[in-house]
């Protein structure tokens, strides 16, 4: 509304001067001017409420909480991505405060990231550690049998087969307590194929599936494994999906 003399509602005509009422009152013999204008205070009209833009950024955080439990990454990244969709909707929609749209969608993003650092952290923590060497056996060896030329590396019973070292692993994140993999059917299998096509000893890979500390001449490369082998499955079970 311009500025002006106007009613303020009181019978009195003051002067409005564009954005807000004034302390100045016409004397009693100005004329005041007709106007169909509402009260200053009145004739602003307000944006819609960012409802979609909060509901998102609701979605963004508890979906961010739910991503840093491990057991619990799945259903994060779910209502992440559910998240990050009504943020998106709710940015575009016409009228509304647009800042709860964009925080909710940025929440989303960073809350994927974190959920699987932590997962992925969370699954180098499960390997074994080393063996302690002051642990004593159970008695020396008394044999006087000749050594043979070179230690065995474990290739004498052969390498395990890709459902086995599927099953392997299965079996060691749920001693970790980990079994959001249990809803991806194919997670286990990928796991097992892609360790493998790995170029770990077959001792190695018997140790690690079998919840042991592999060679020391592979214990980088066989955490290294886990690690790209989990990644790469996820993806592949996110593709099926």
């Amino acid at each position: 509304m311009q500025a002006g003399w106007y009613d303020d509602g009181s019978g009195r005509q003051r002067w409005w001067d564009g954005e807000r009422w004034t302390d100045d009152f016409a004397p009693g013999h100005a004329a005041a001017p007709v106007s169909s204008a509402p009260a200053g205070p009145l004739s602003g009209s307000k944006g819609s409420a960012p409802v979609l833009g909060f509901v998102g950024l609701g979605l963004a955080v508890l979906g961010t909480v739910l991503a840093c439990i491990p057991a619990a990454f799945g259903i994060g990244v779910i209502v992440l991505l559910a998240g990050f969709v009504v943020s998106l909707i709710g940015l575009f929609r016409k009228g509304a405060t647009k800042w709860p749209s964009i925080v909710g969608m940025i929440l989303a993003v960073i809350g994927g990231a974190i959920g699987t650092v932590v997962l992925i952290a969370s699954l180098v923590a499960n390997l074994p550690g080393p063996v302690d060497p002051t642990t004593p056996t159970d008695a020396p060896s008394t044999s006087t049998q000749e050594p043979t030329d070179a230690p065995t590396s474990g290739t004498a019973e052969g390498r395990l087969s890709p459902e086995e070292l599927g099953e392997r692993v299965k079996e060691m994140l749920h001693d970790g307590g980990i079994t959001e993999h249990d809803t991806t059917p194919n997670f286990y299998p990928c796991m097992g194929q892609f360790l493998y096509d790995s170029e770990l000893s077959d001792e190695t890979l018997r140790l690690v599936t079998s919840g042991q500390d592999p060679l020391e001449a592979e214990r980088e490369a066989a955490g290294q494994a886990i690690i790209d082998g989990t990644l790469a499955c996820e993806d592949a079970g996110a593709a099926v999906n």
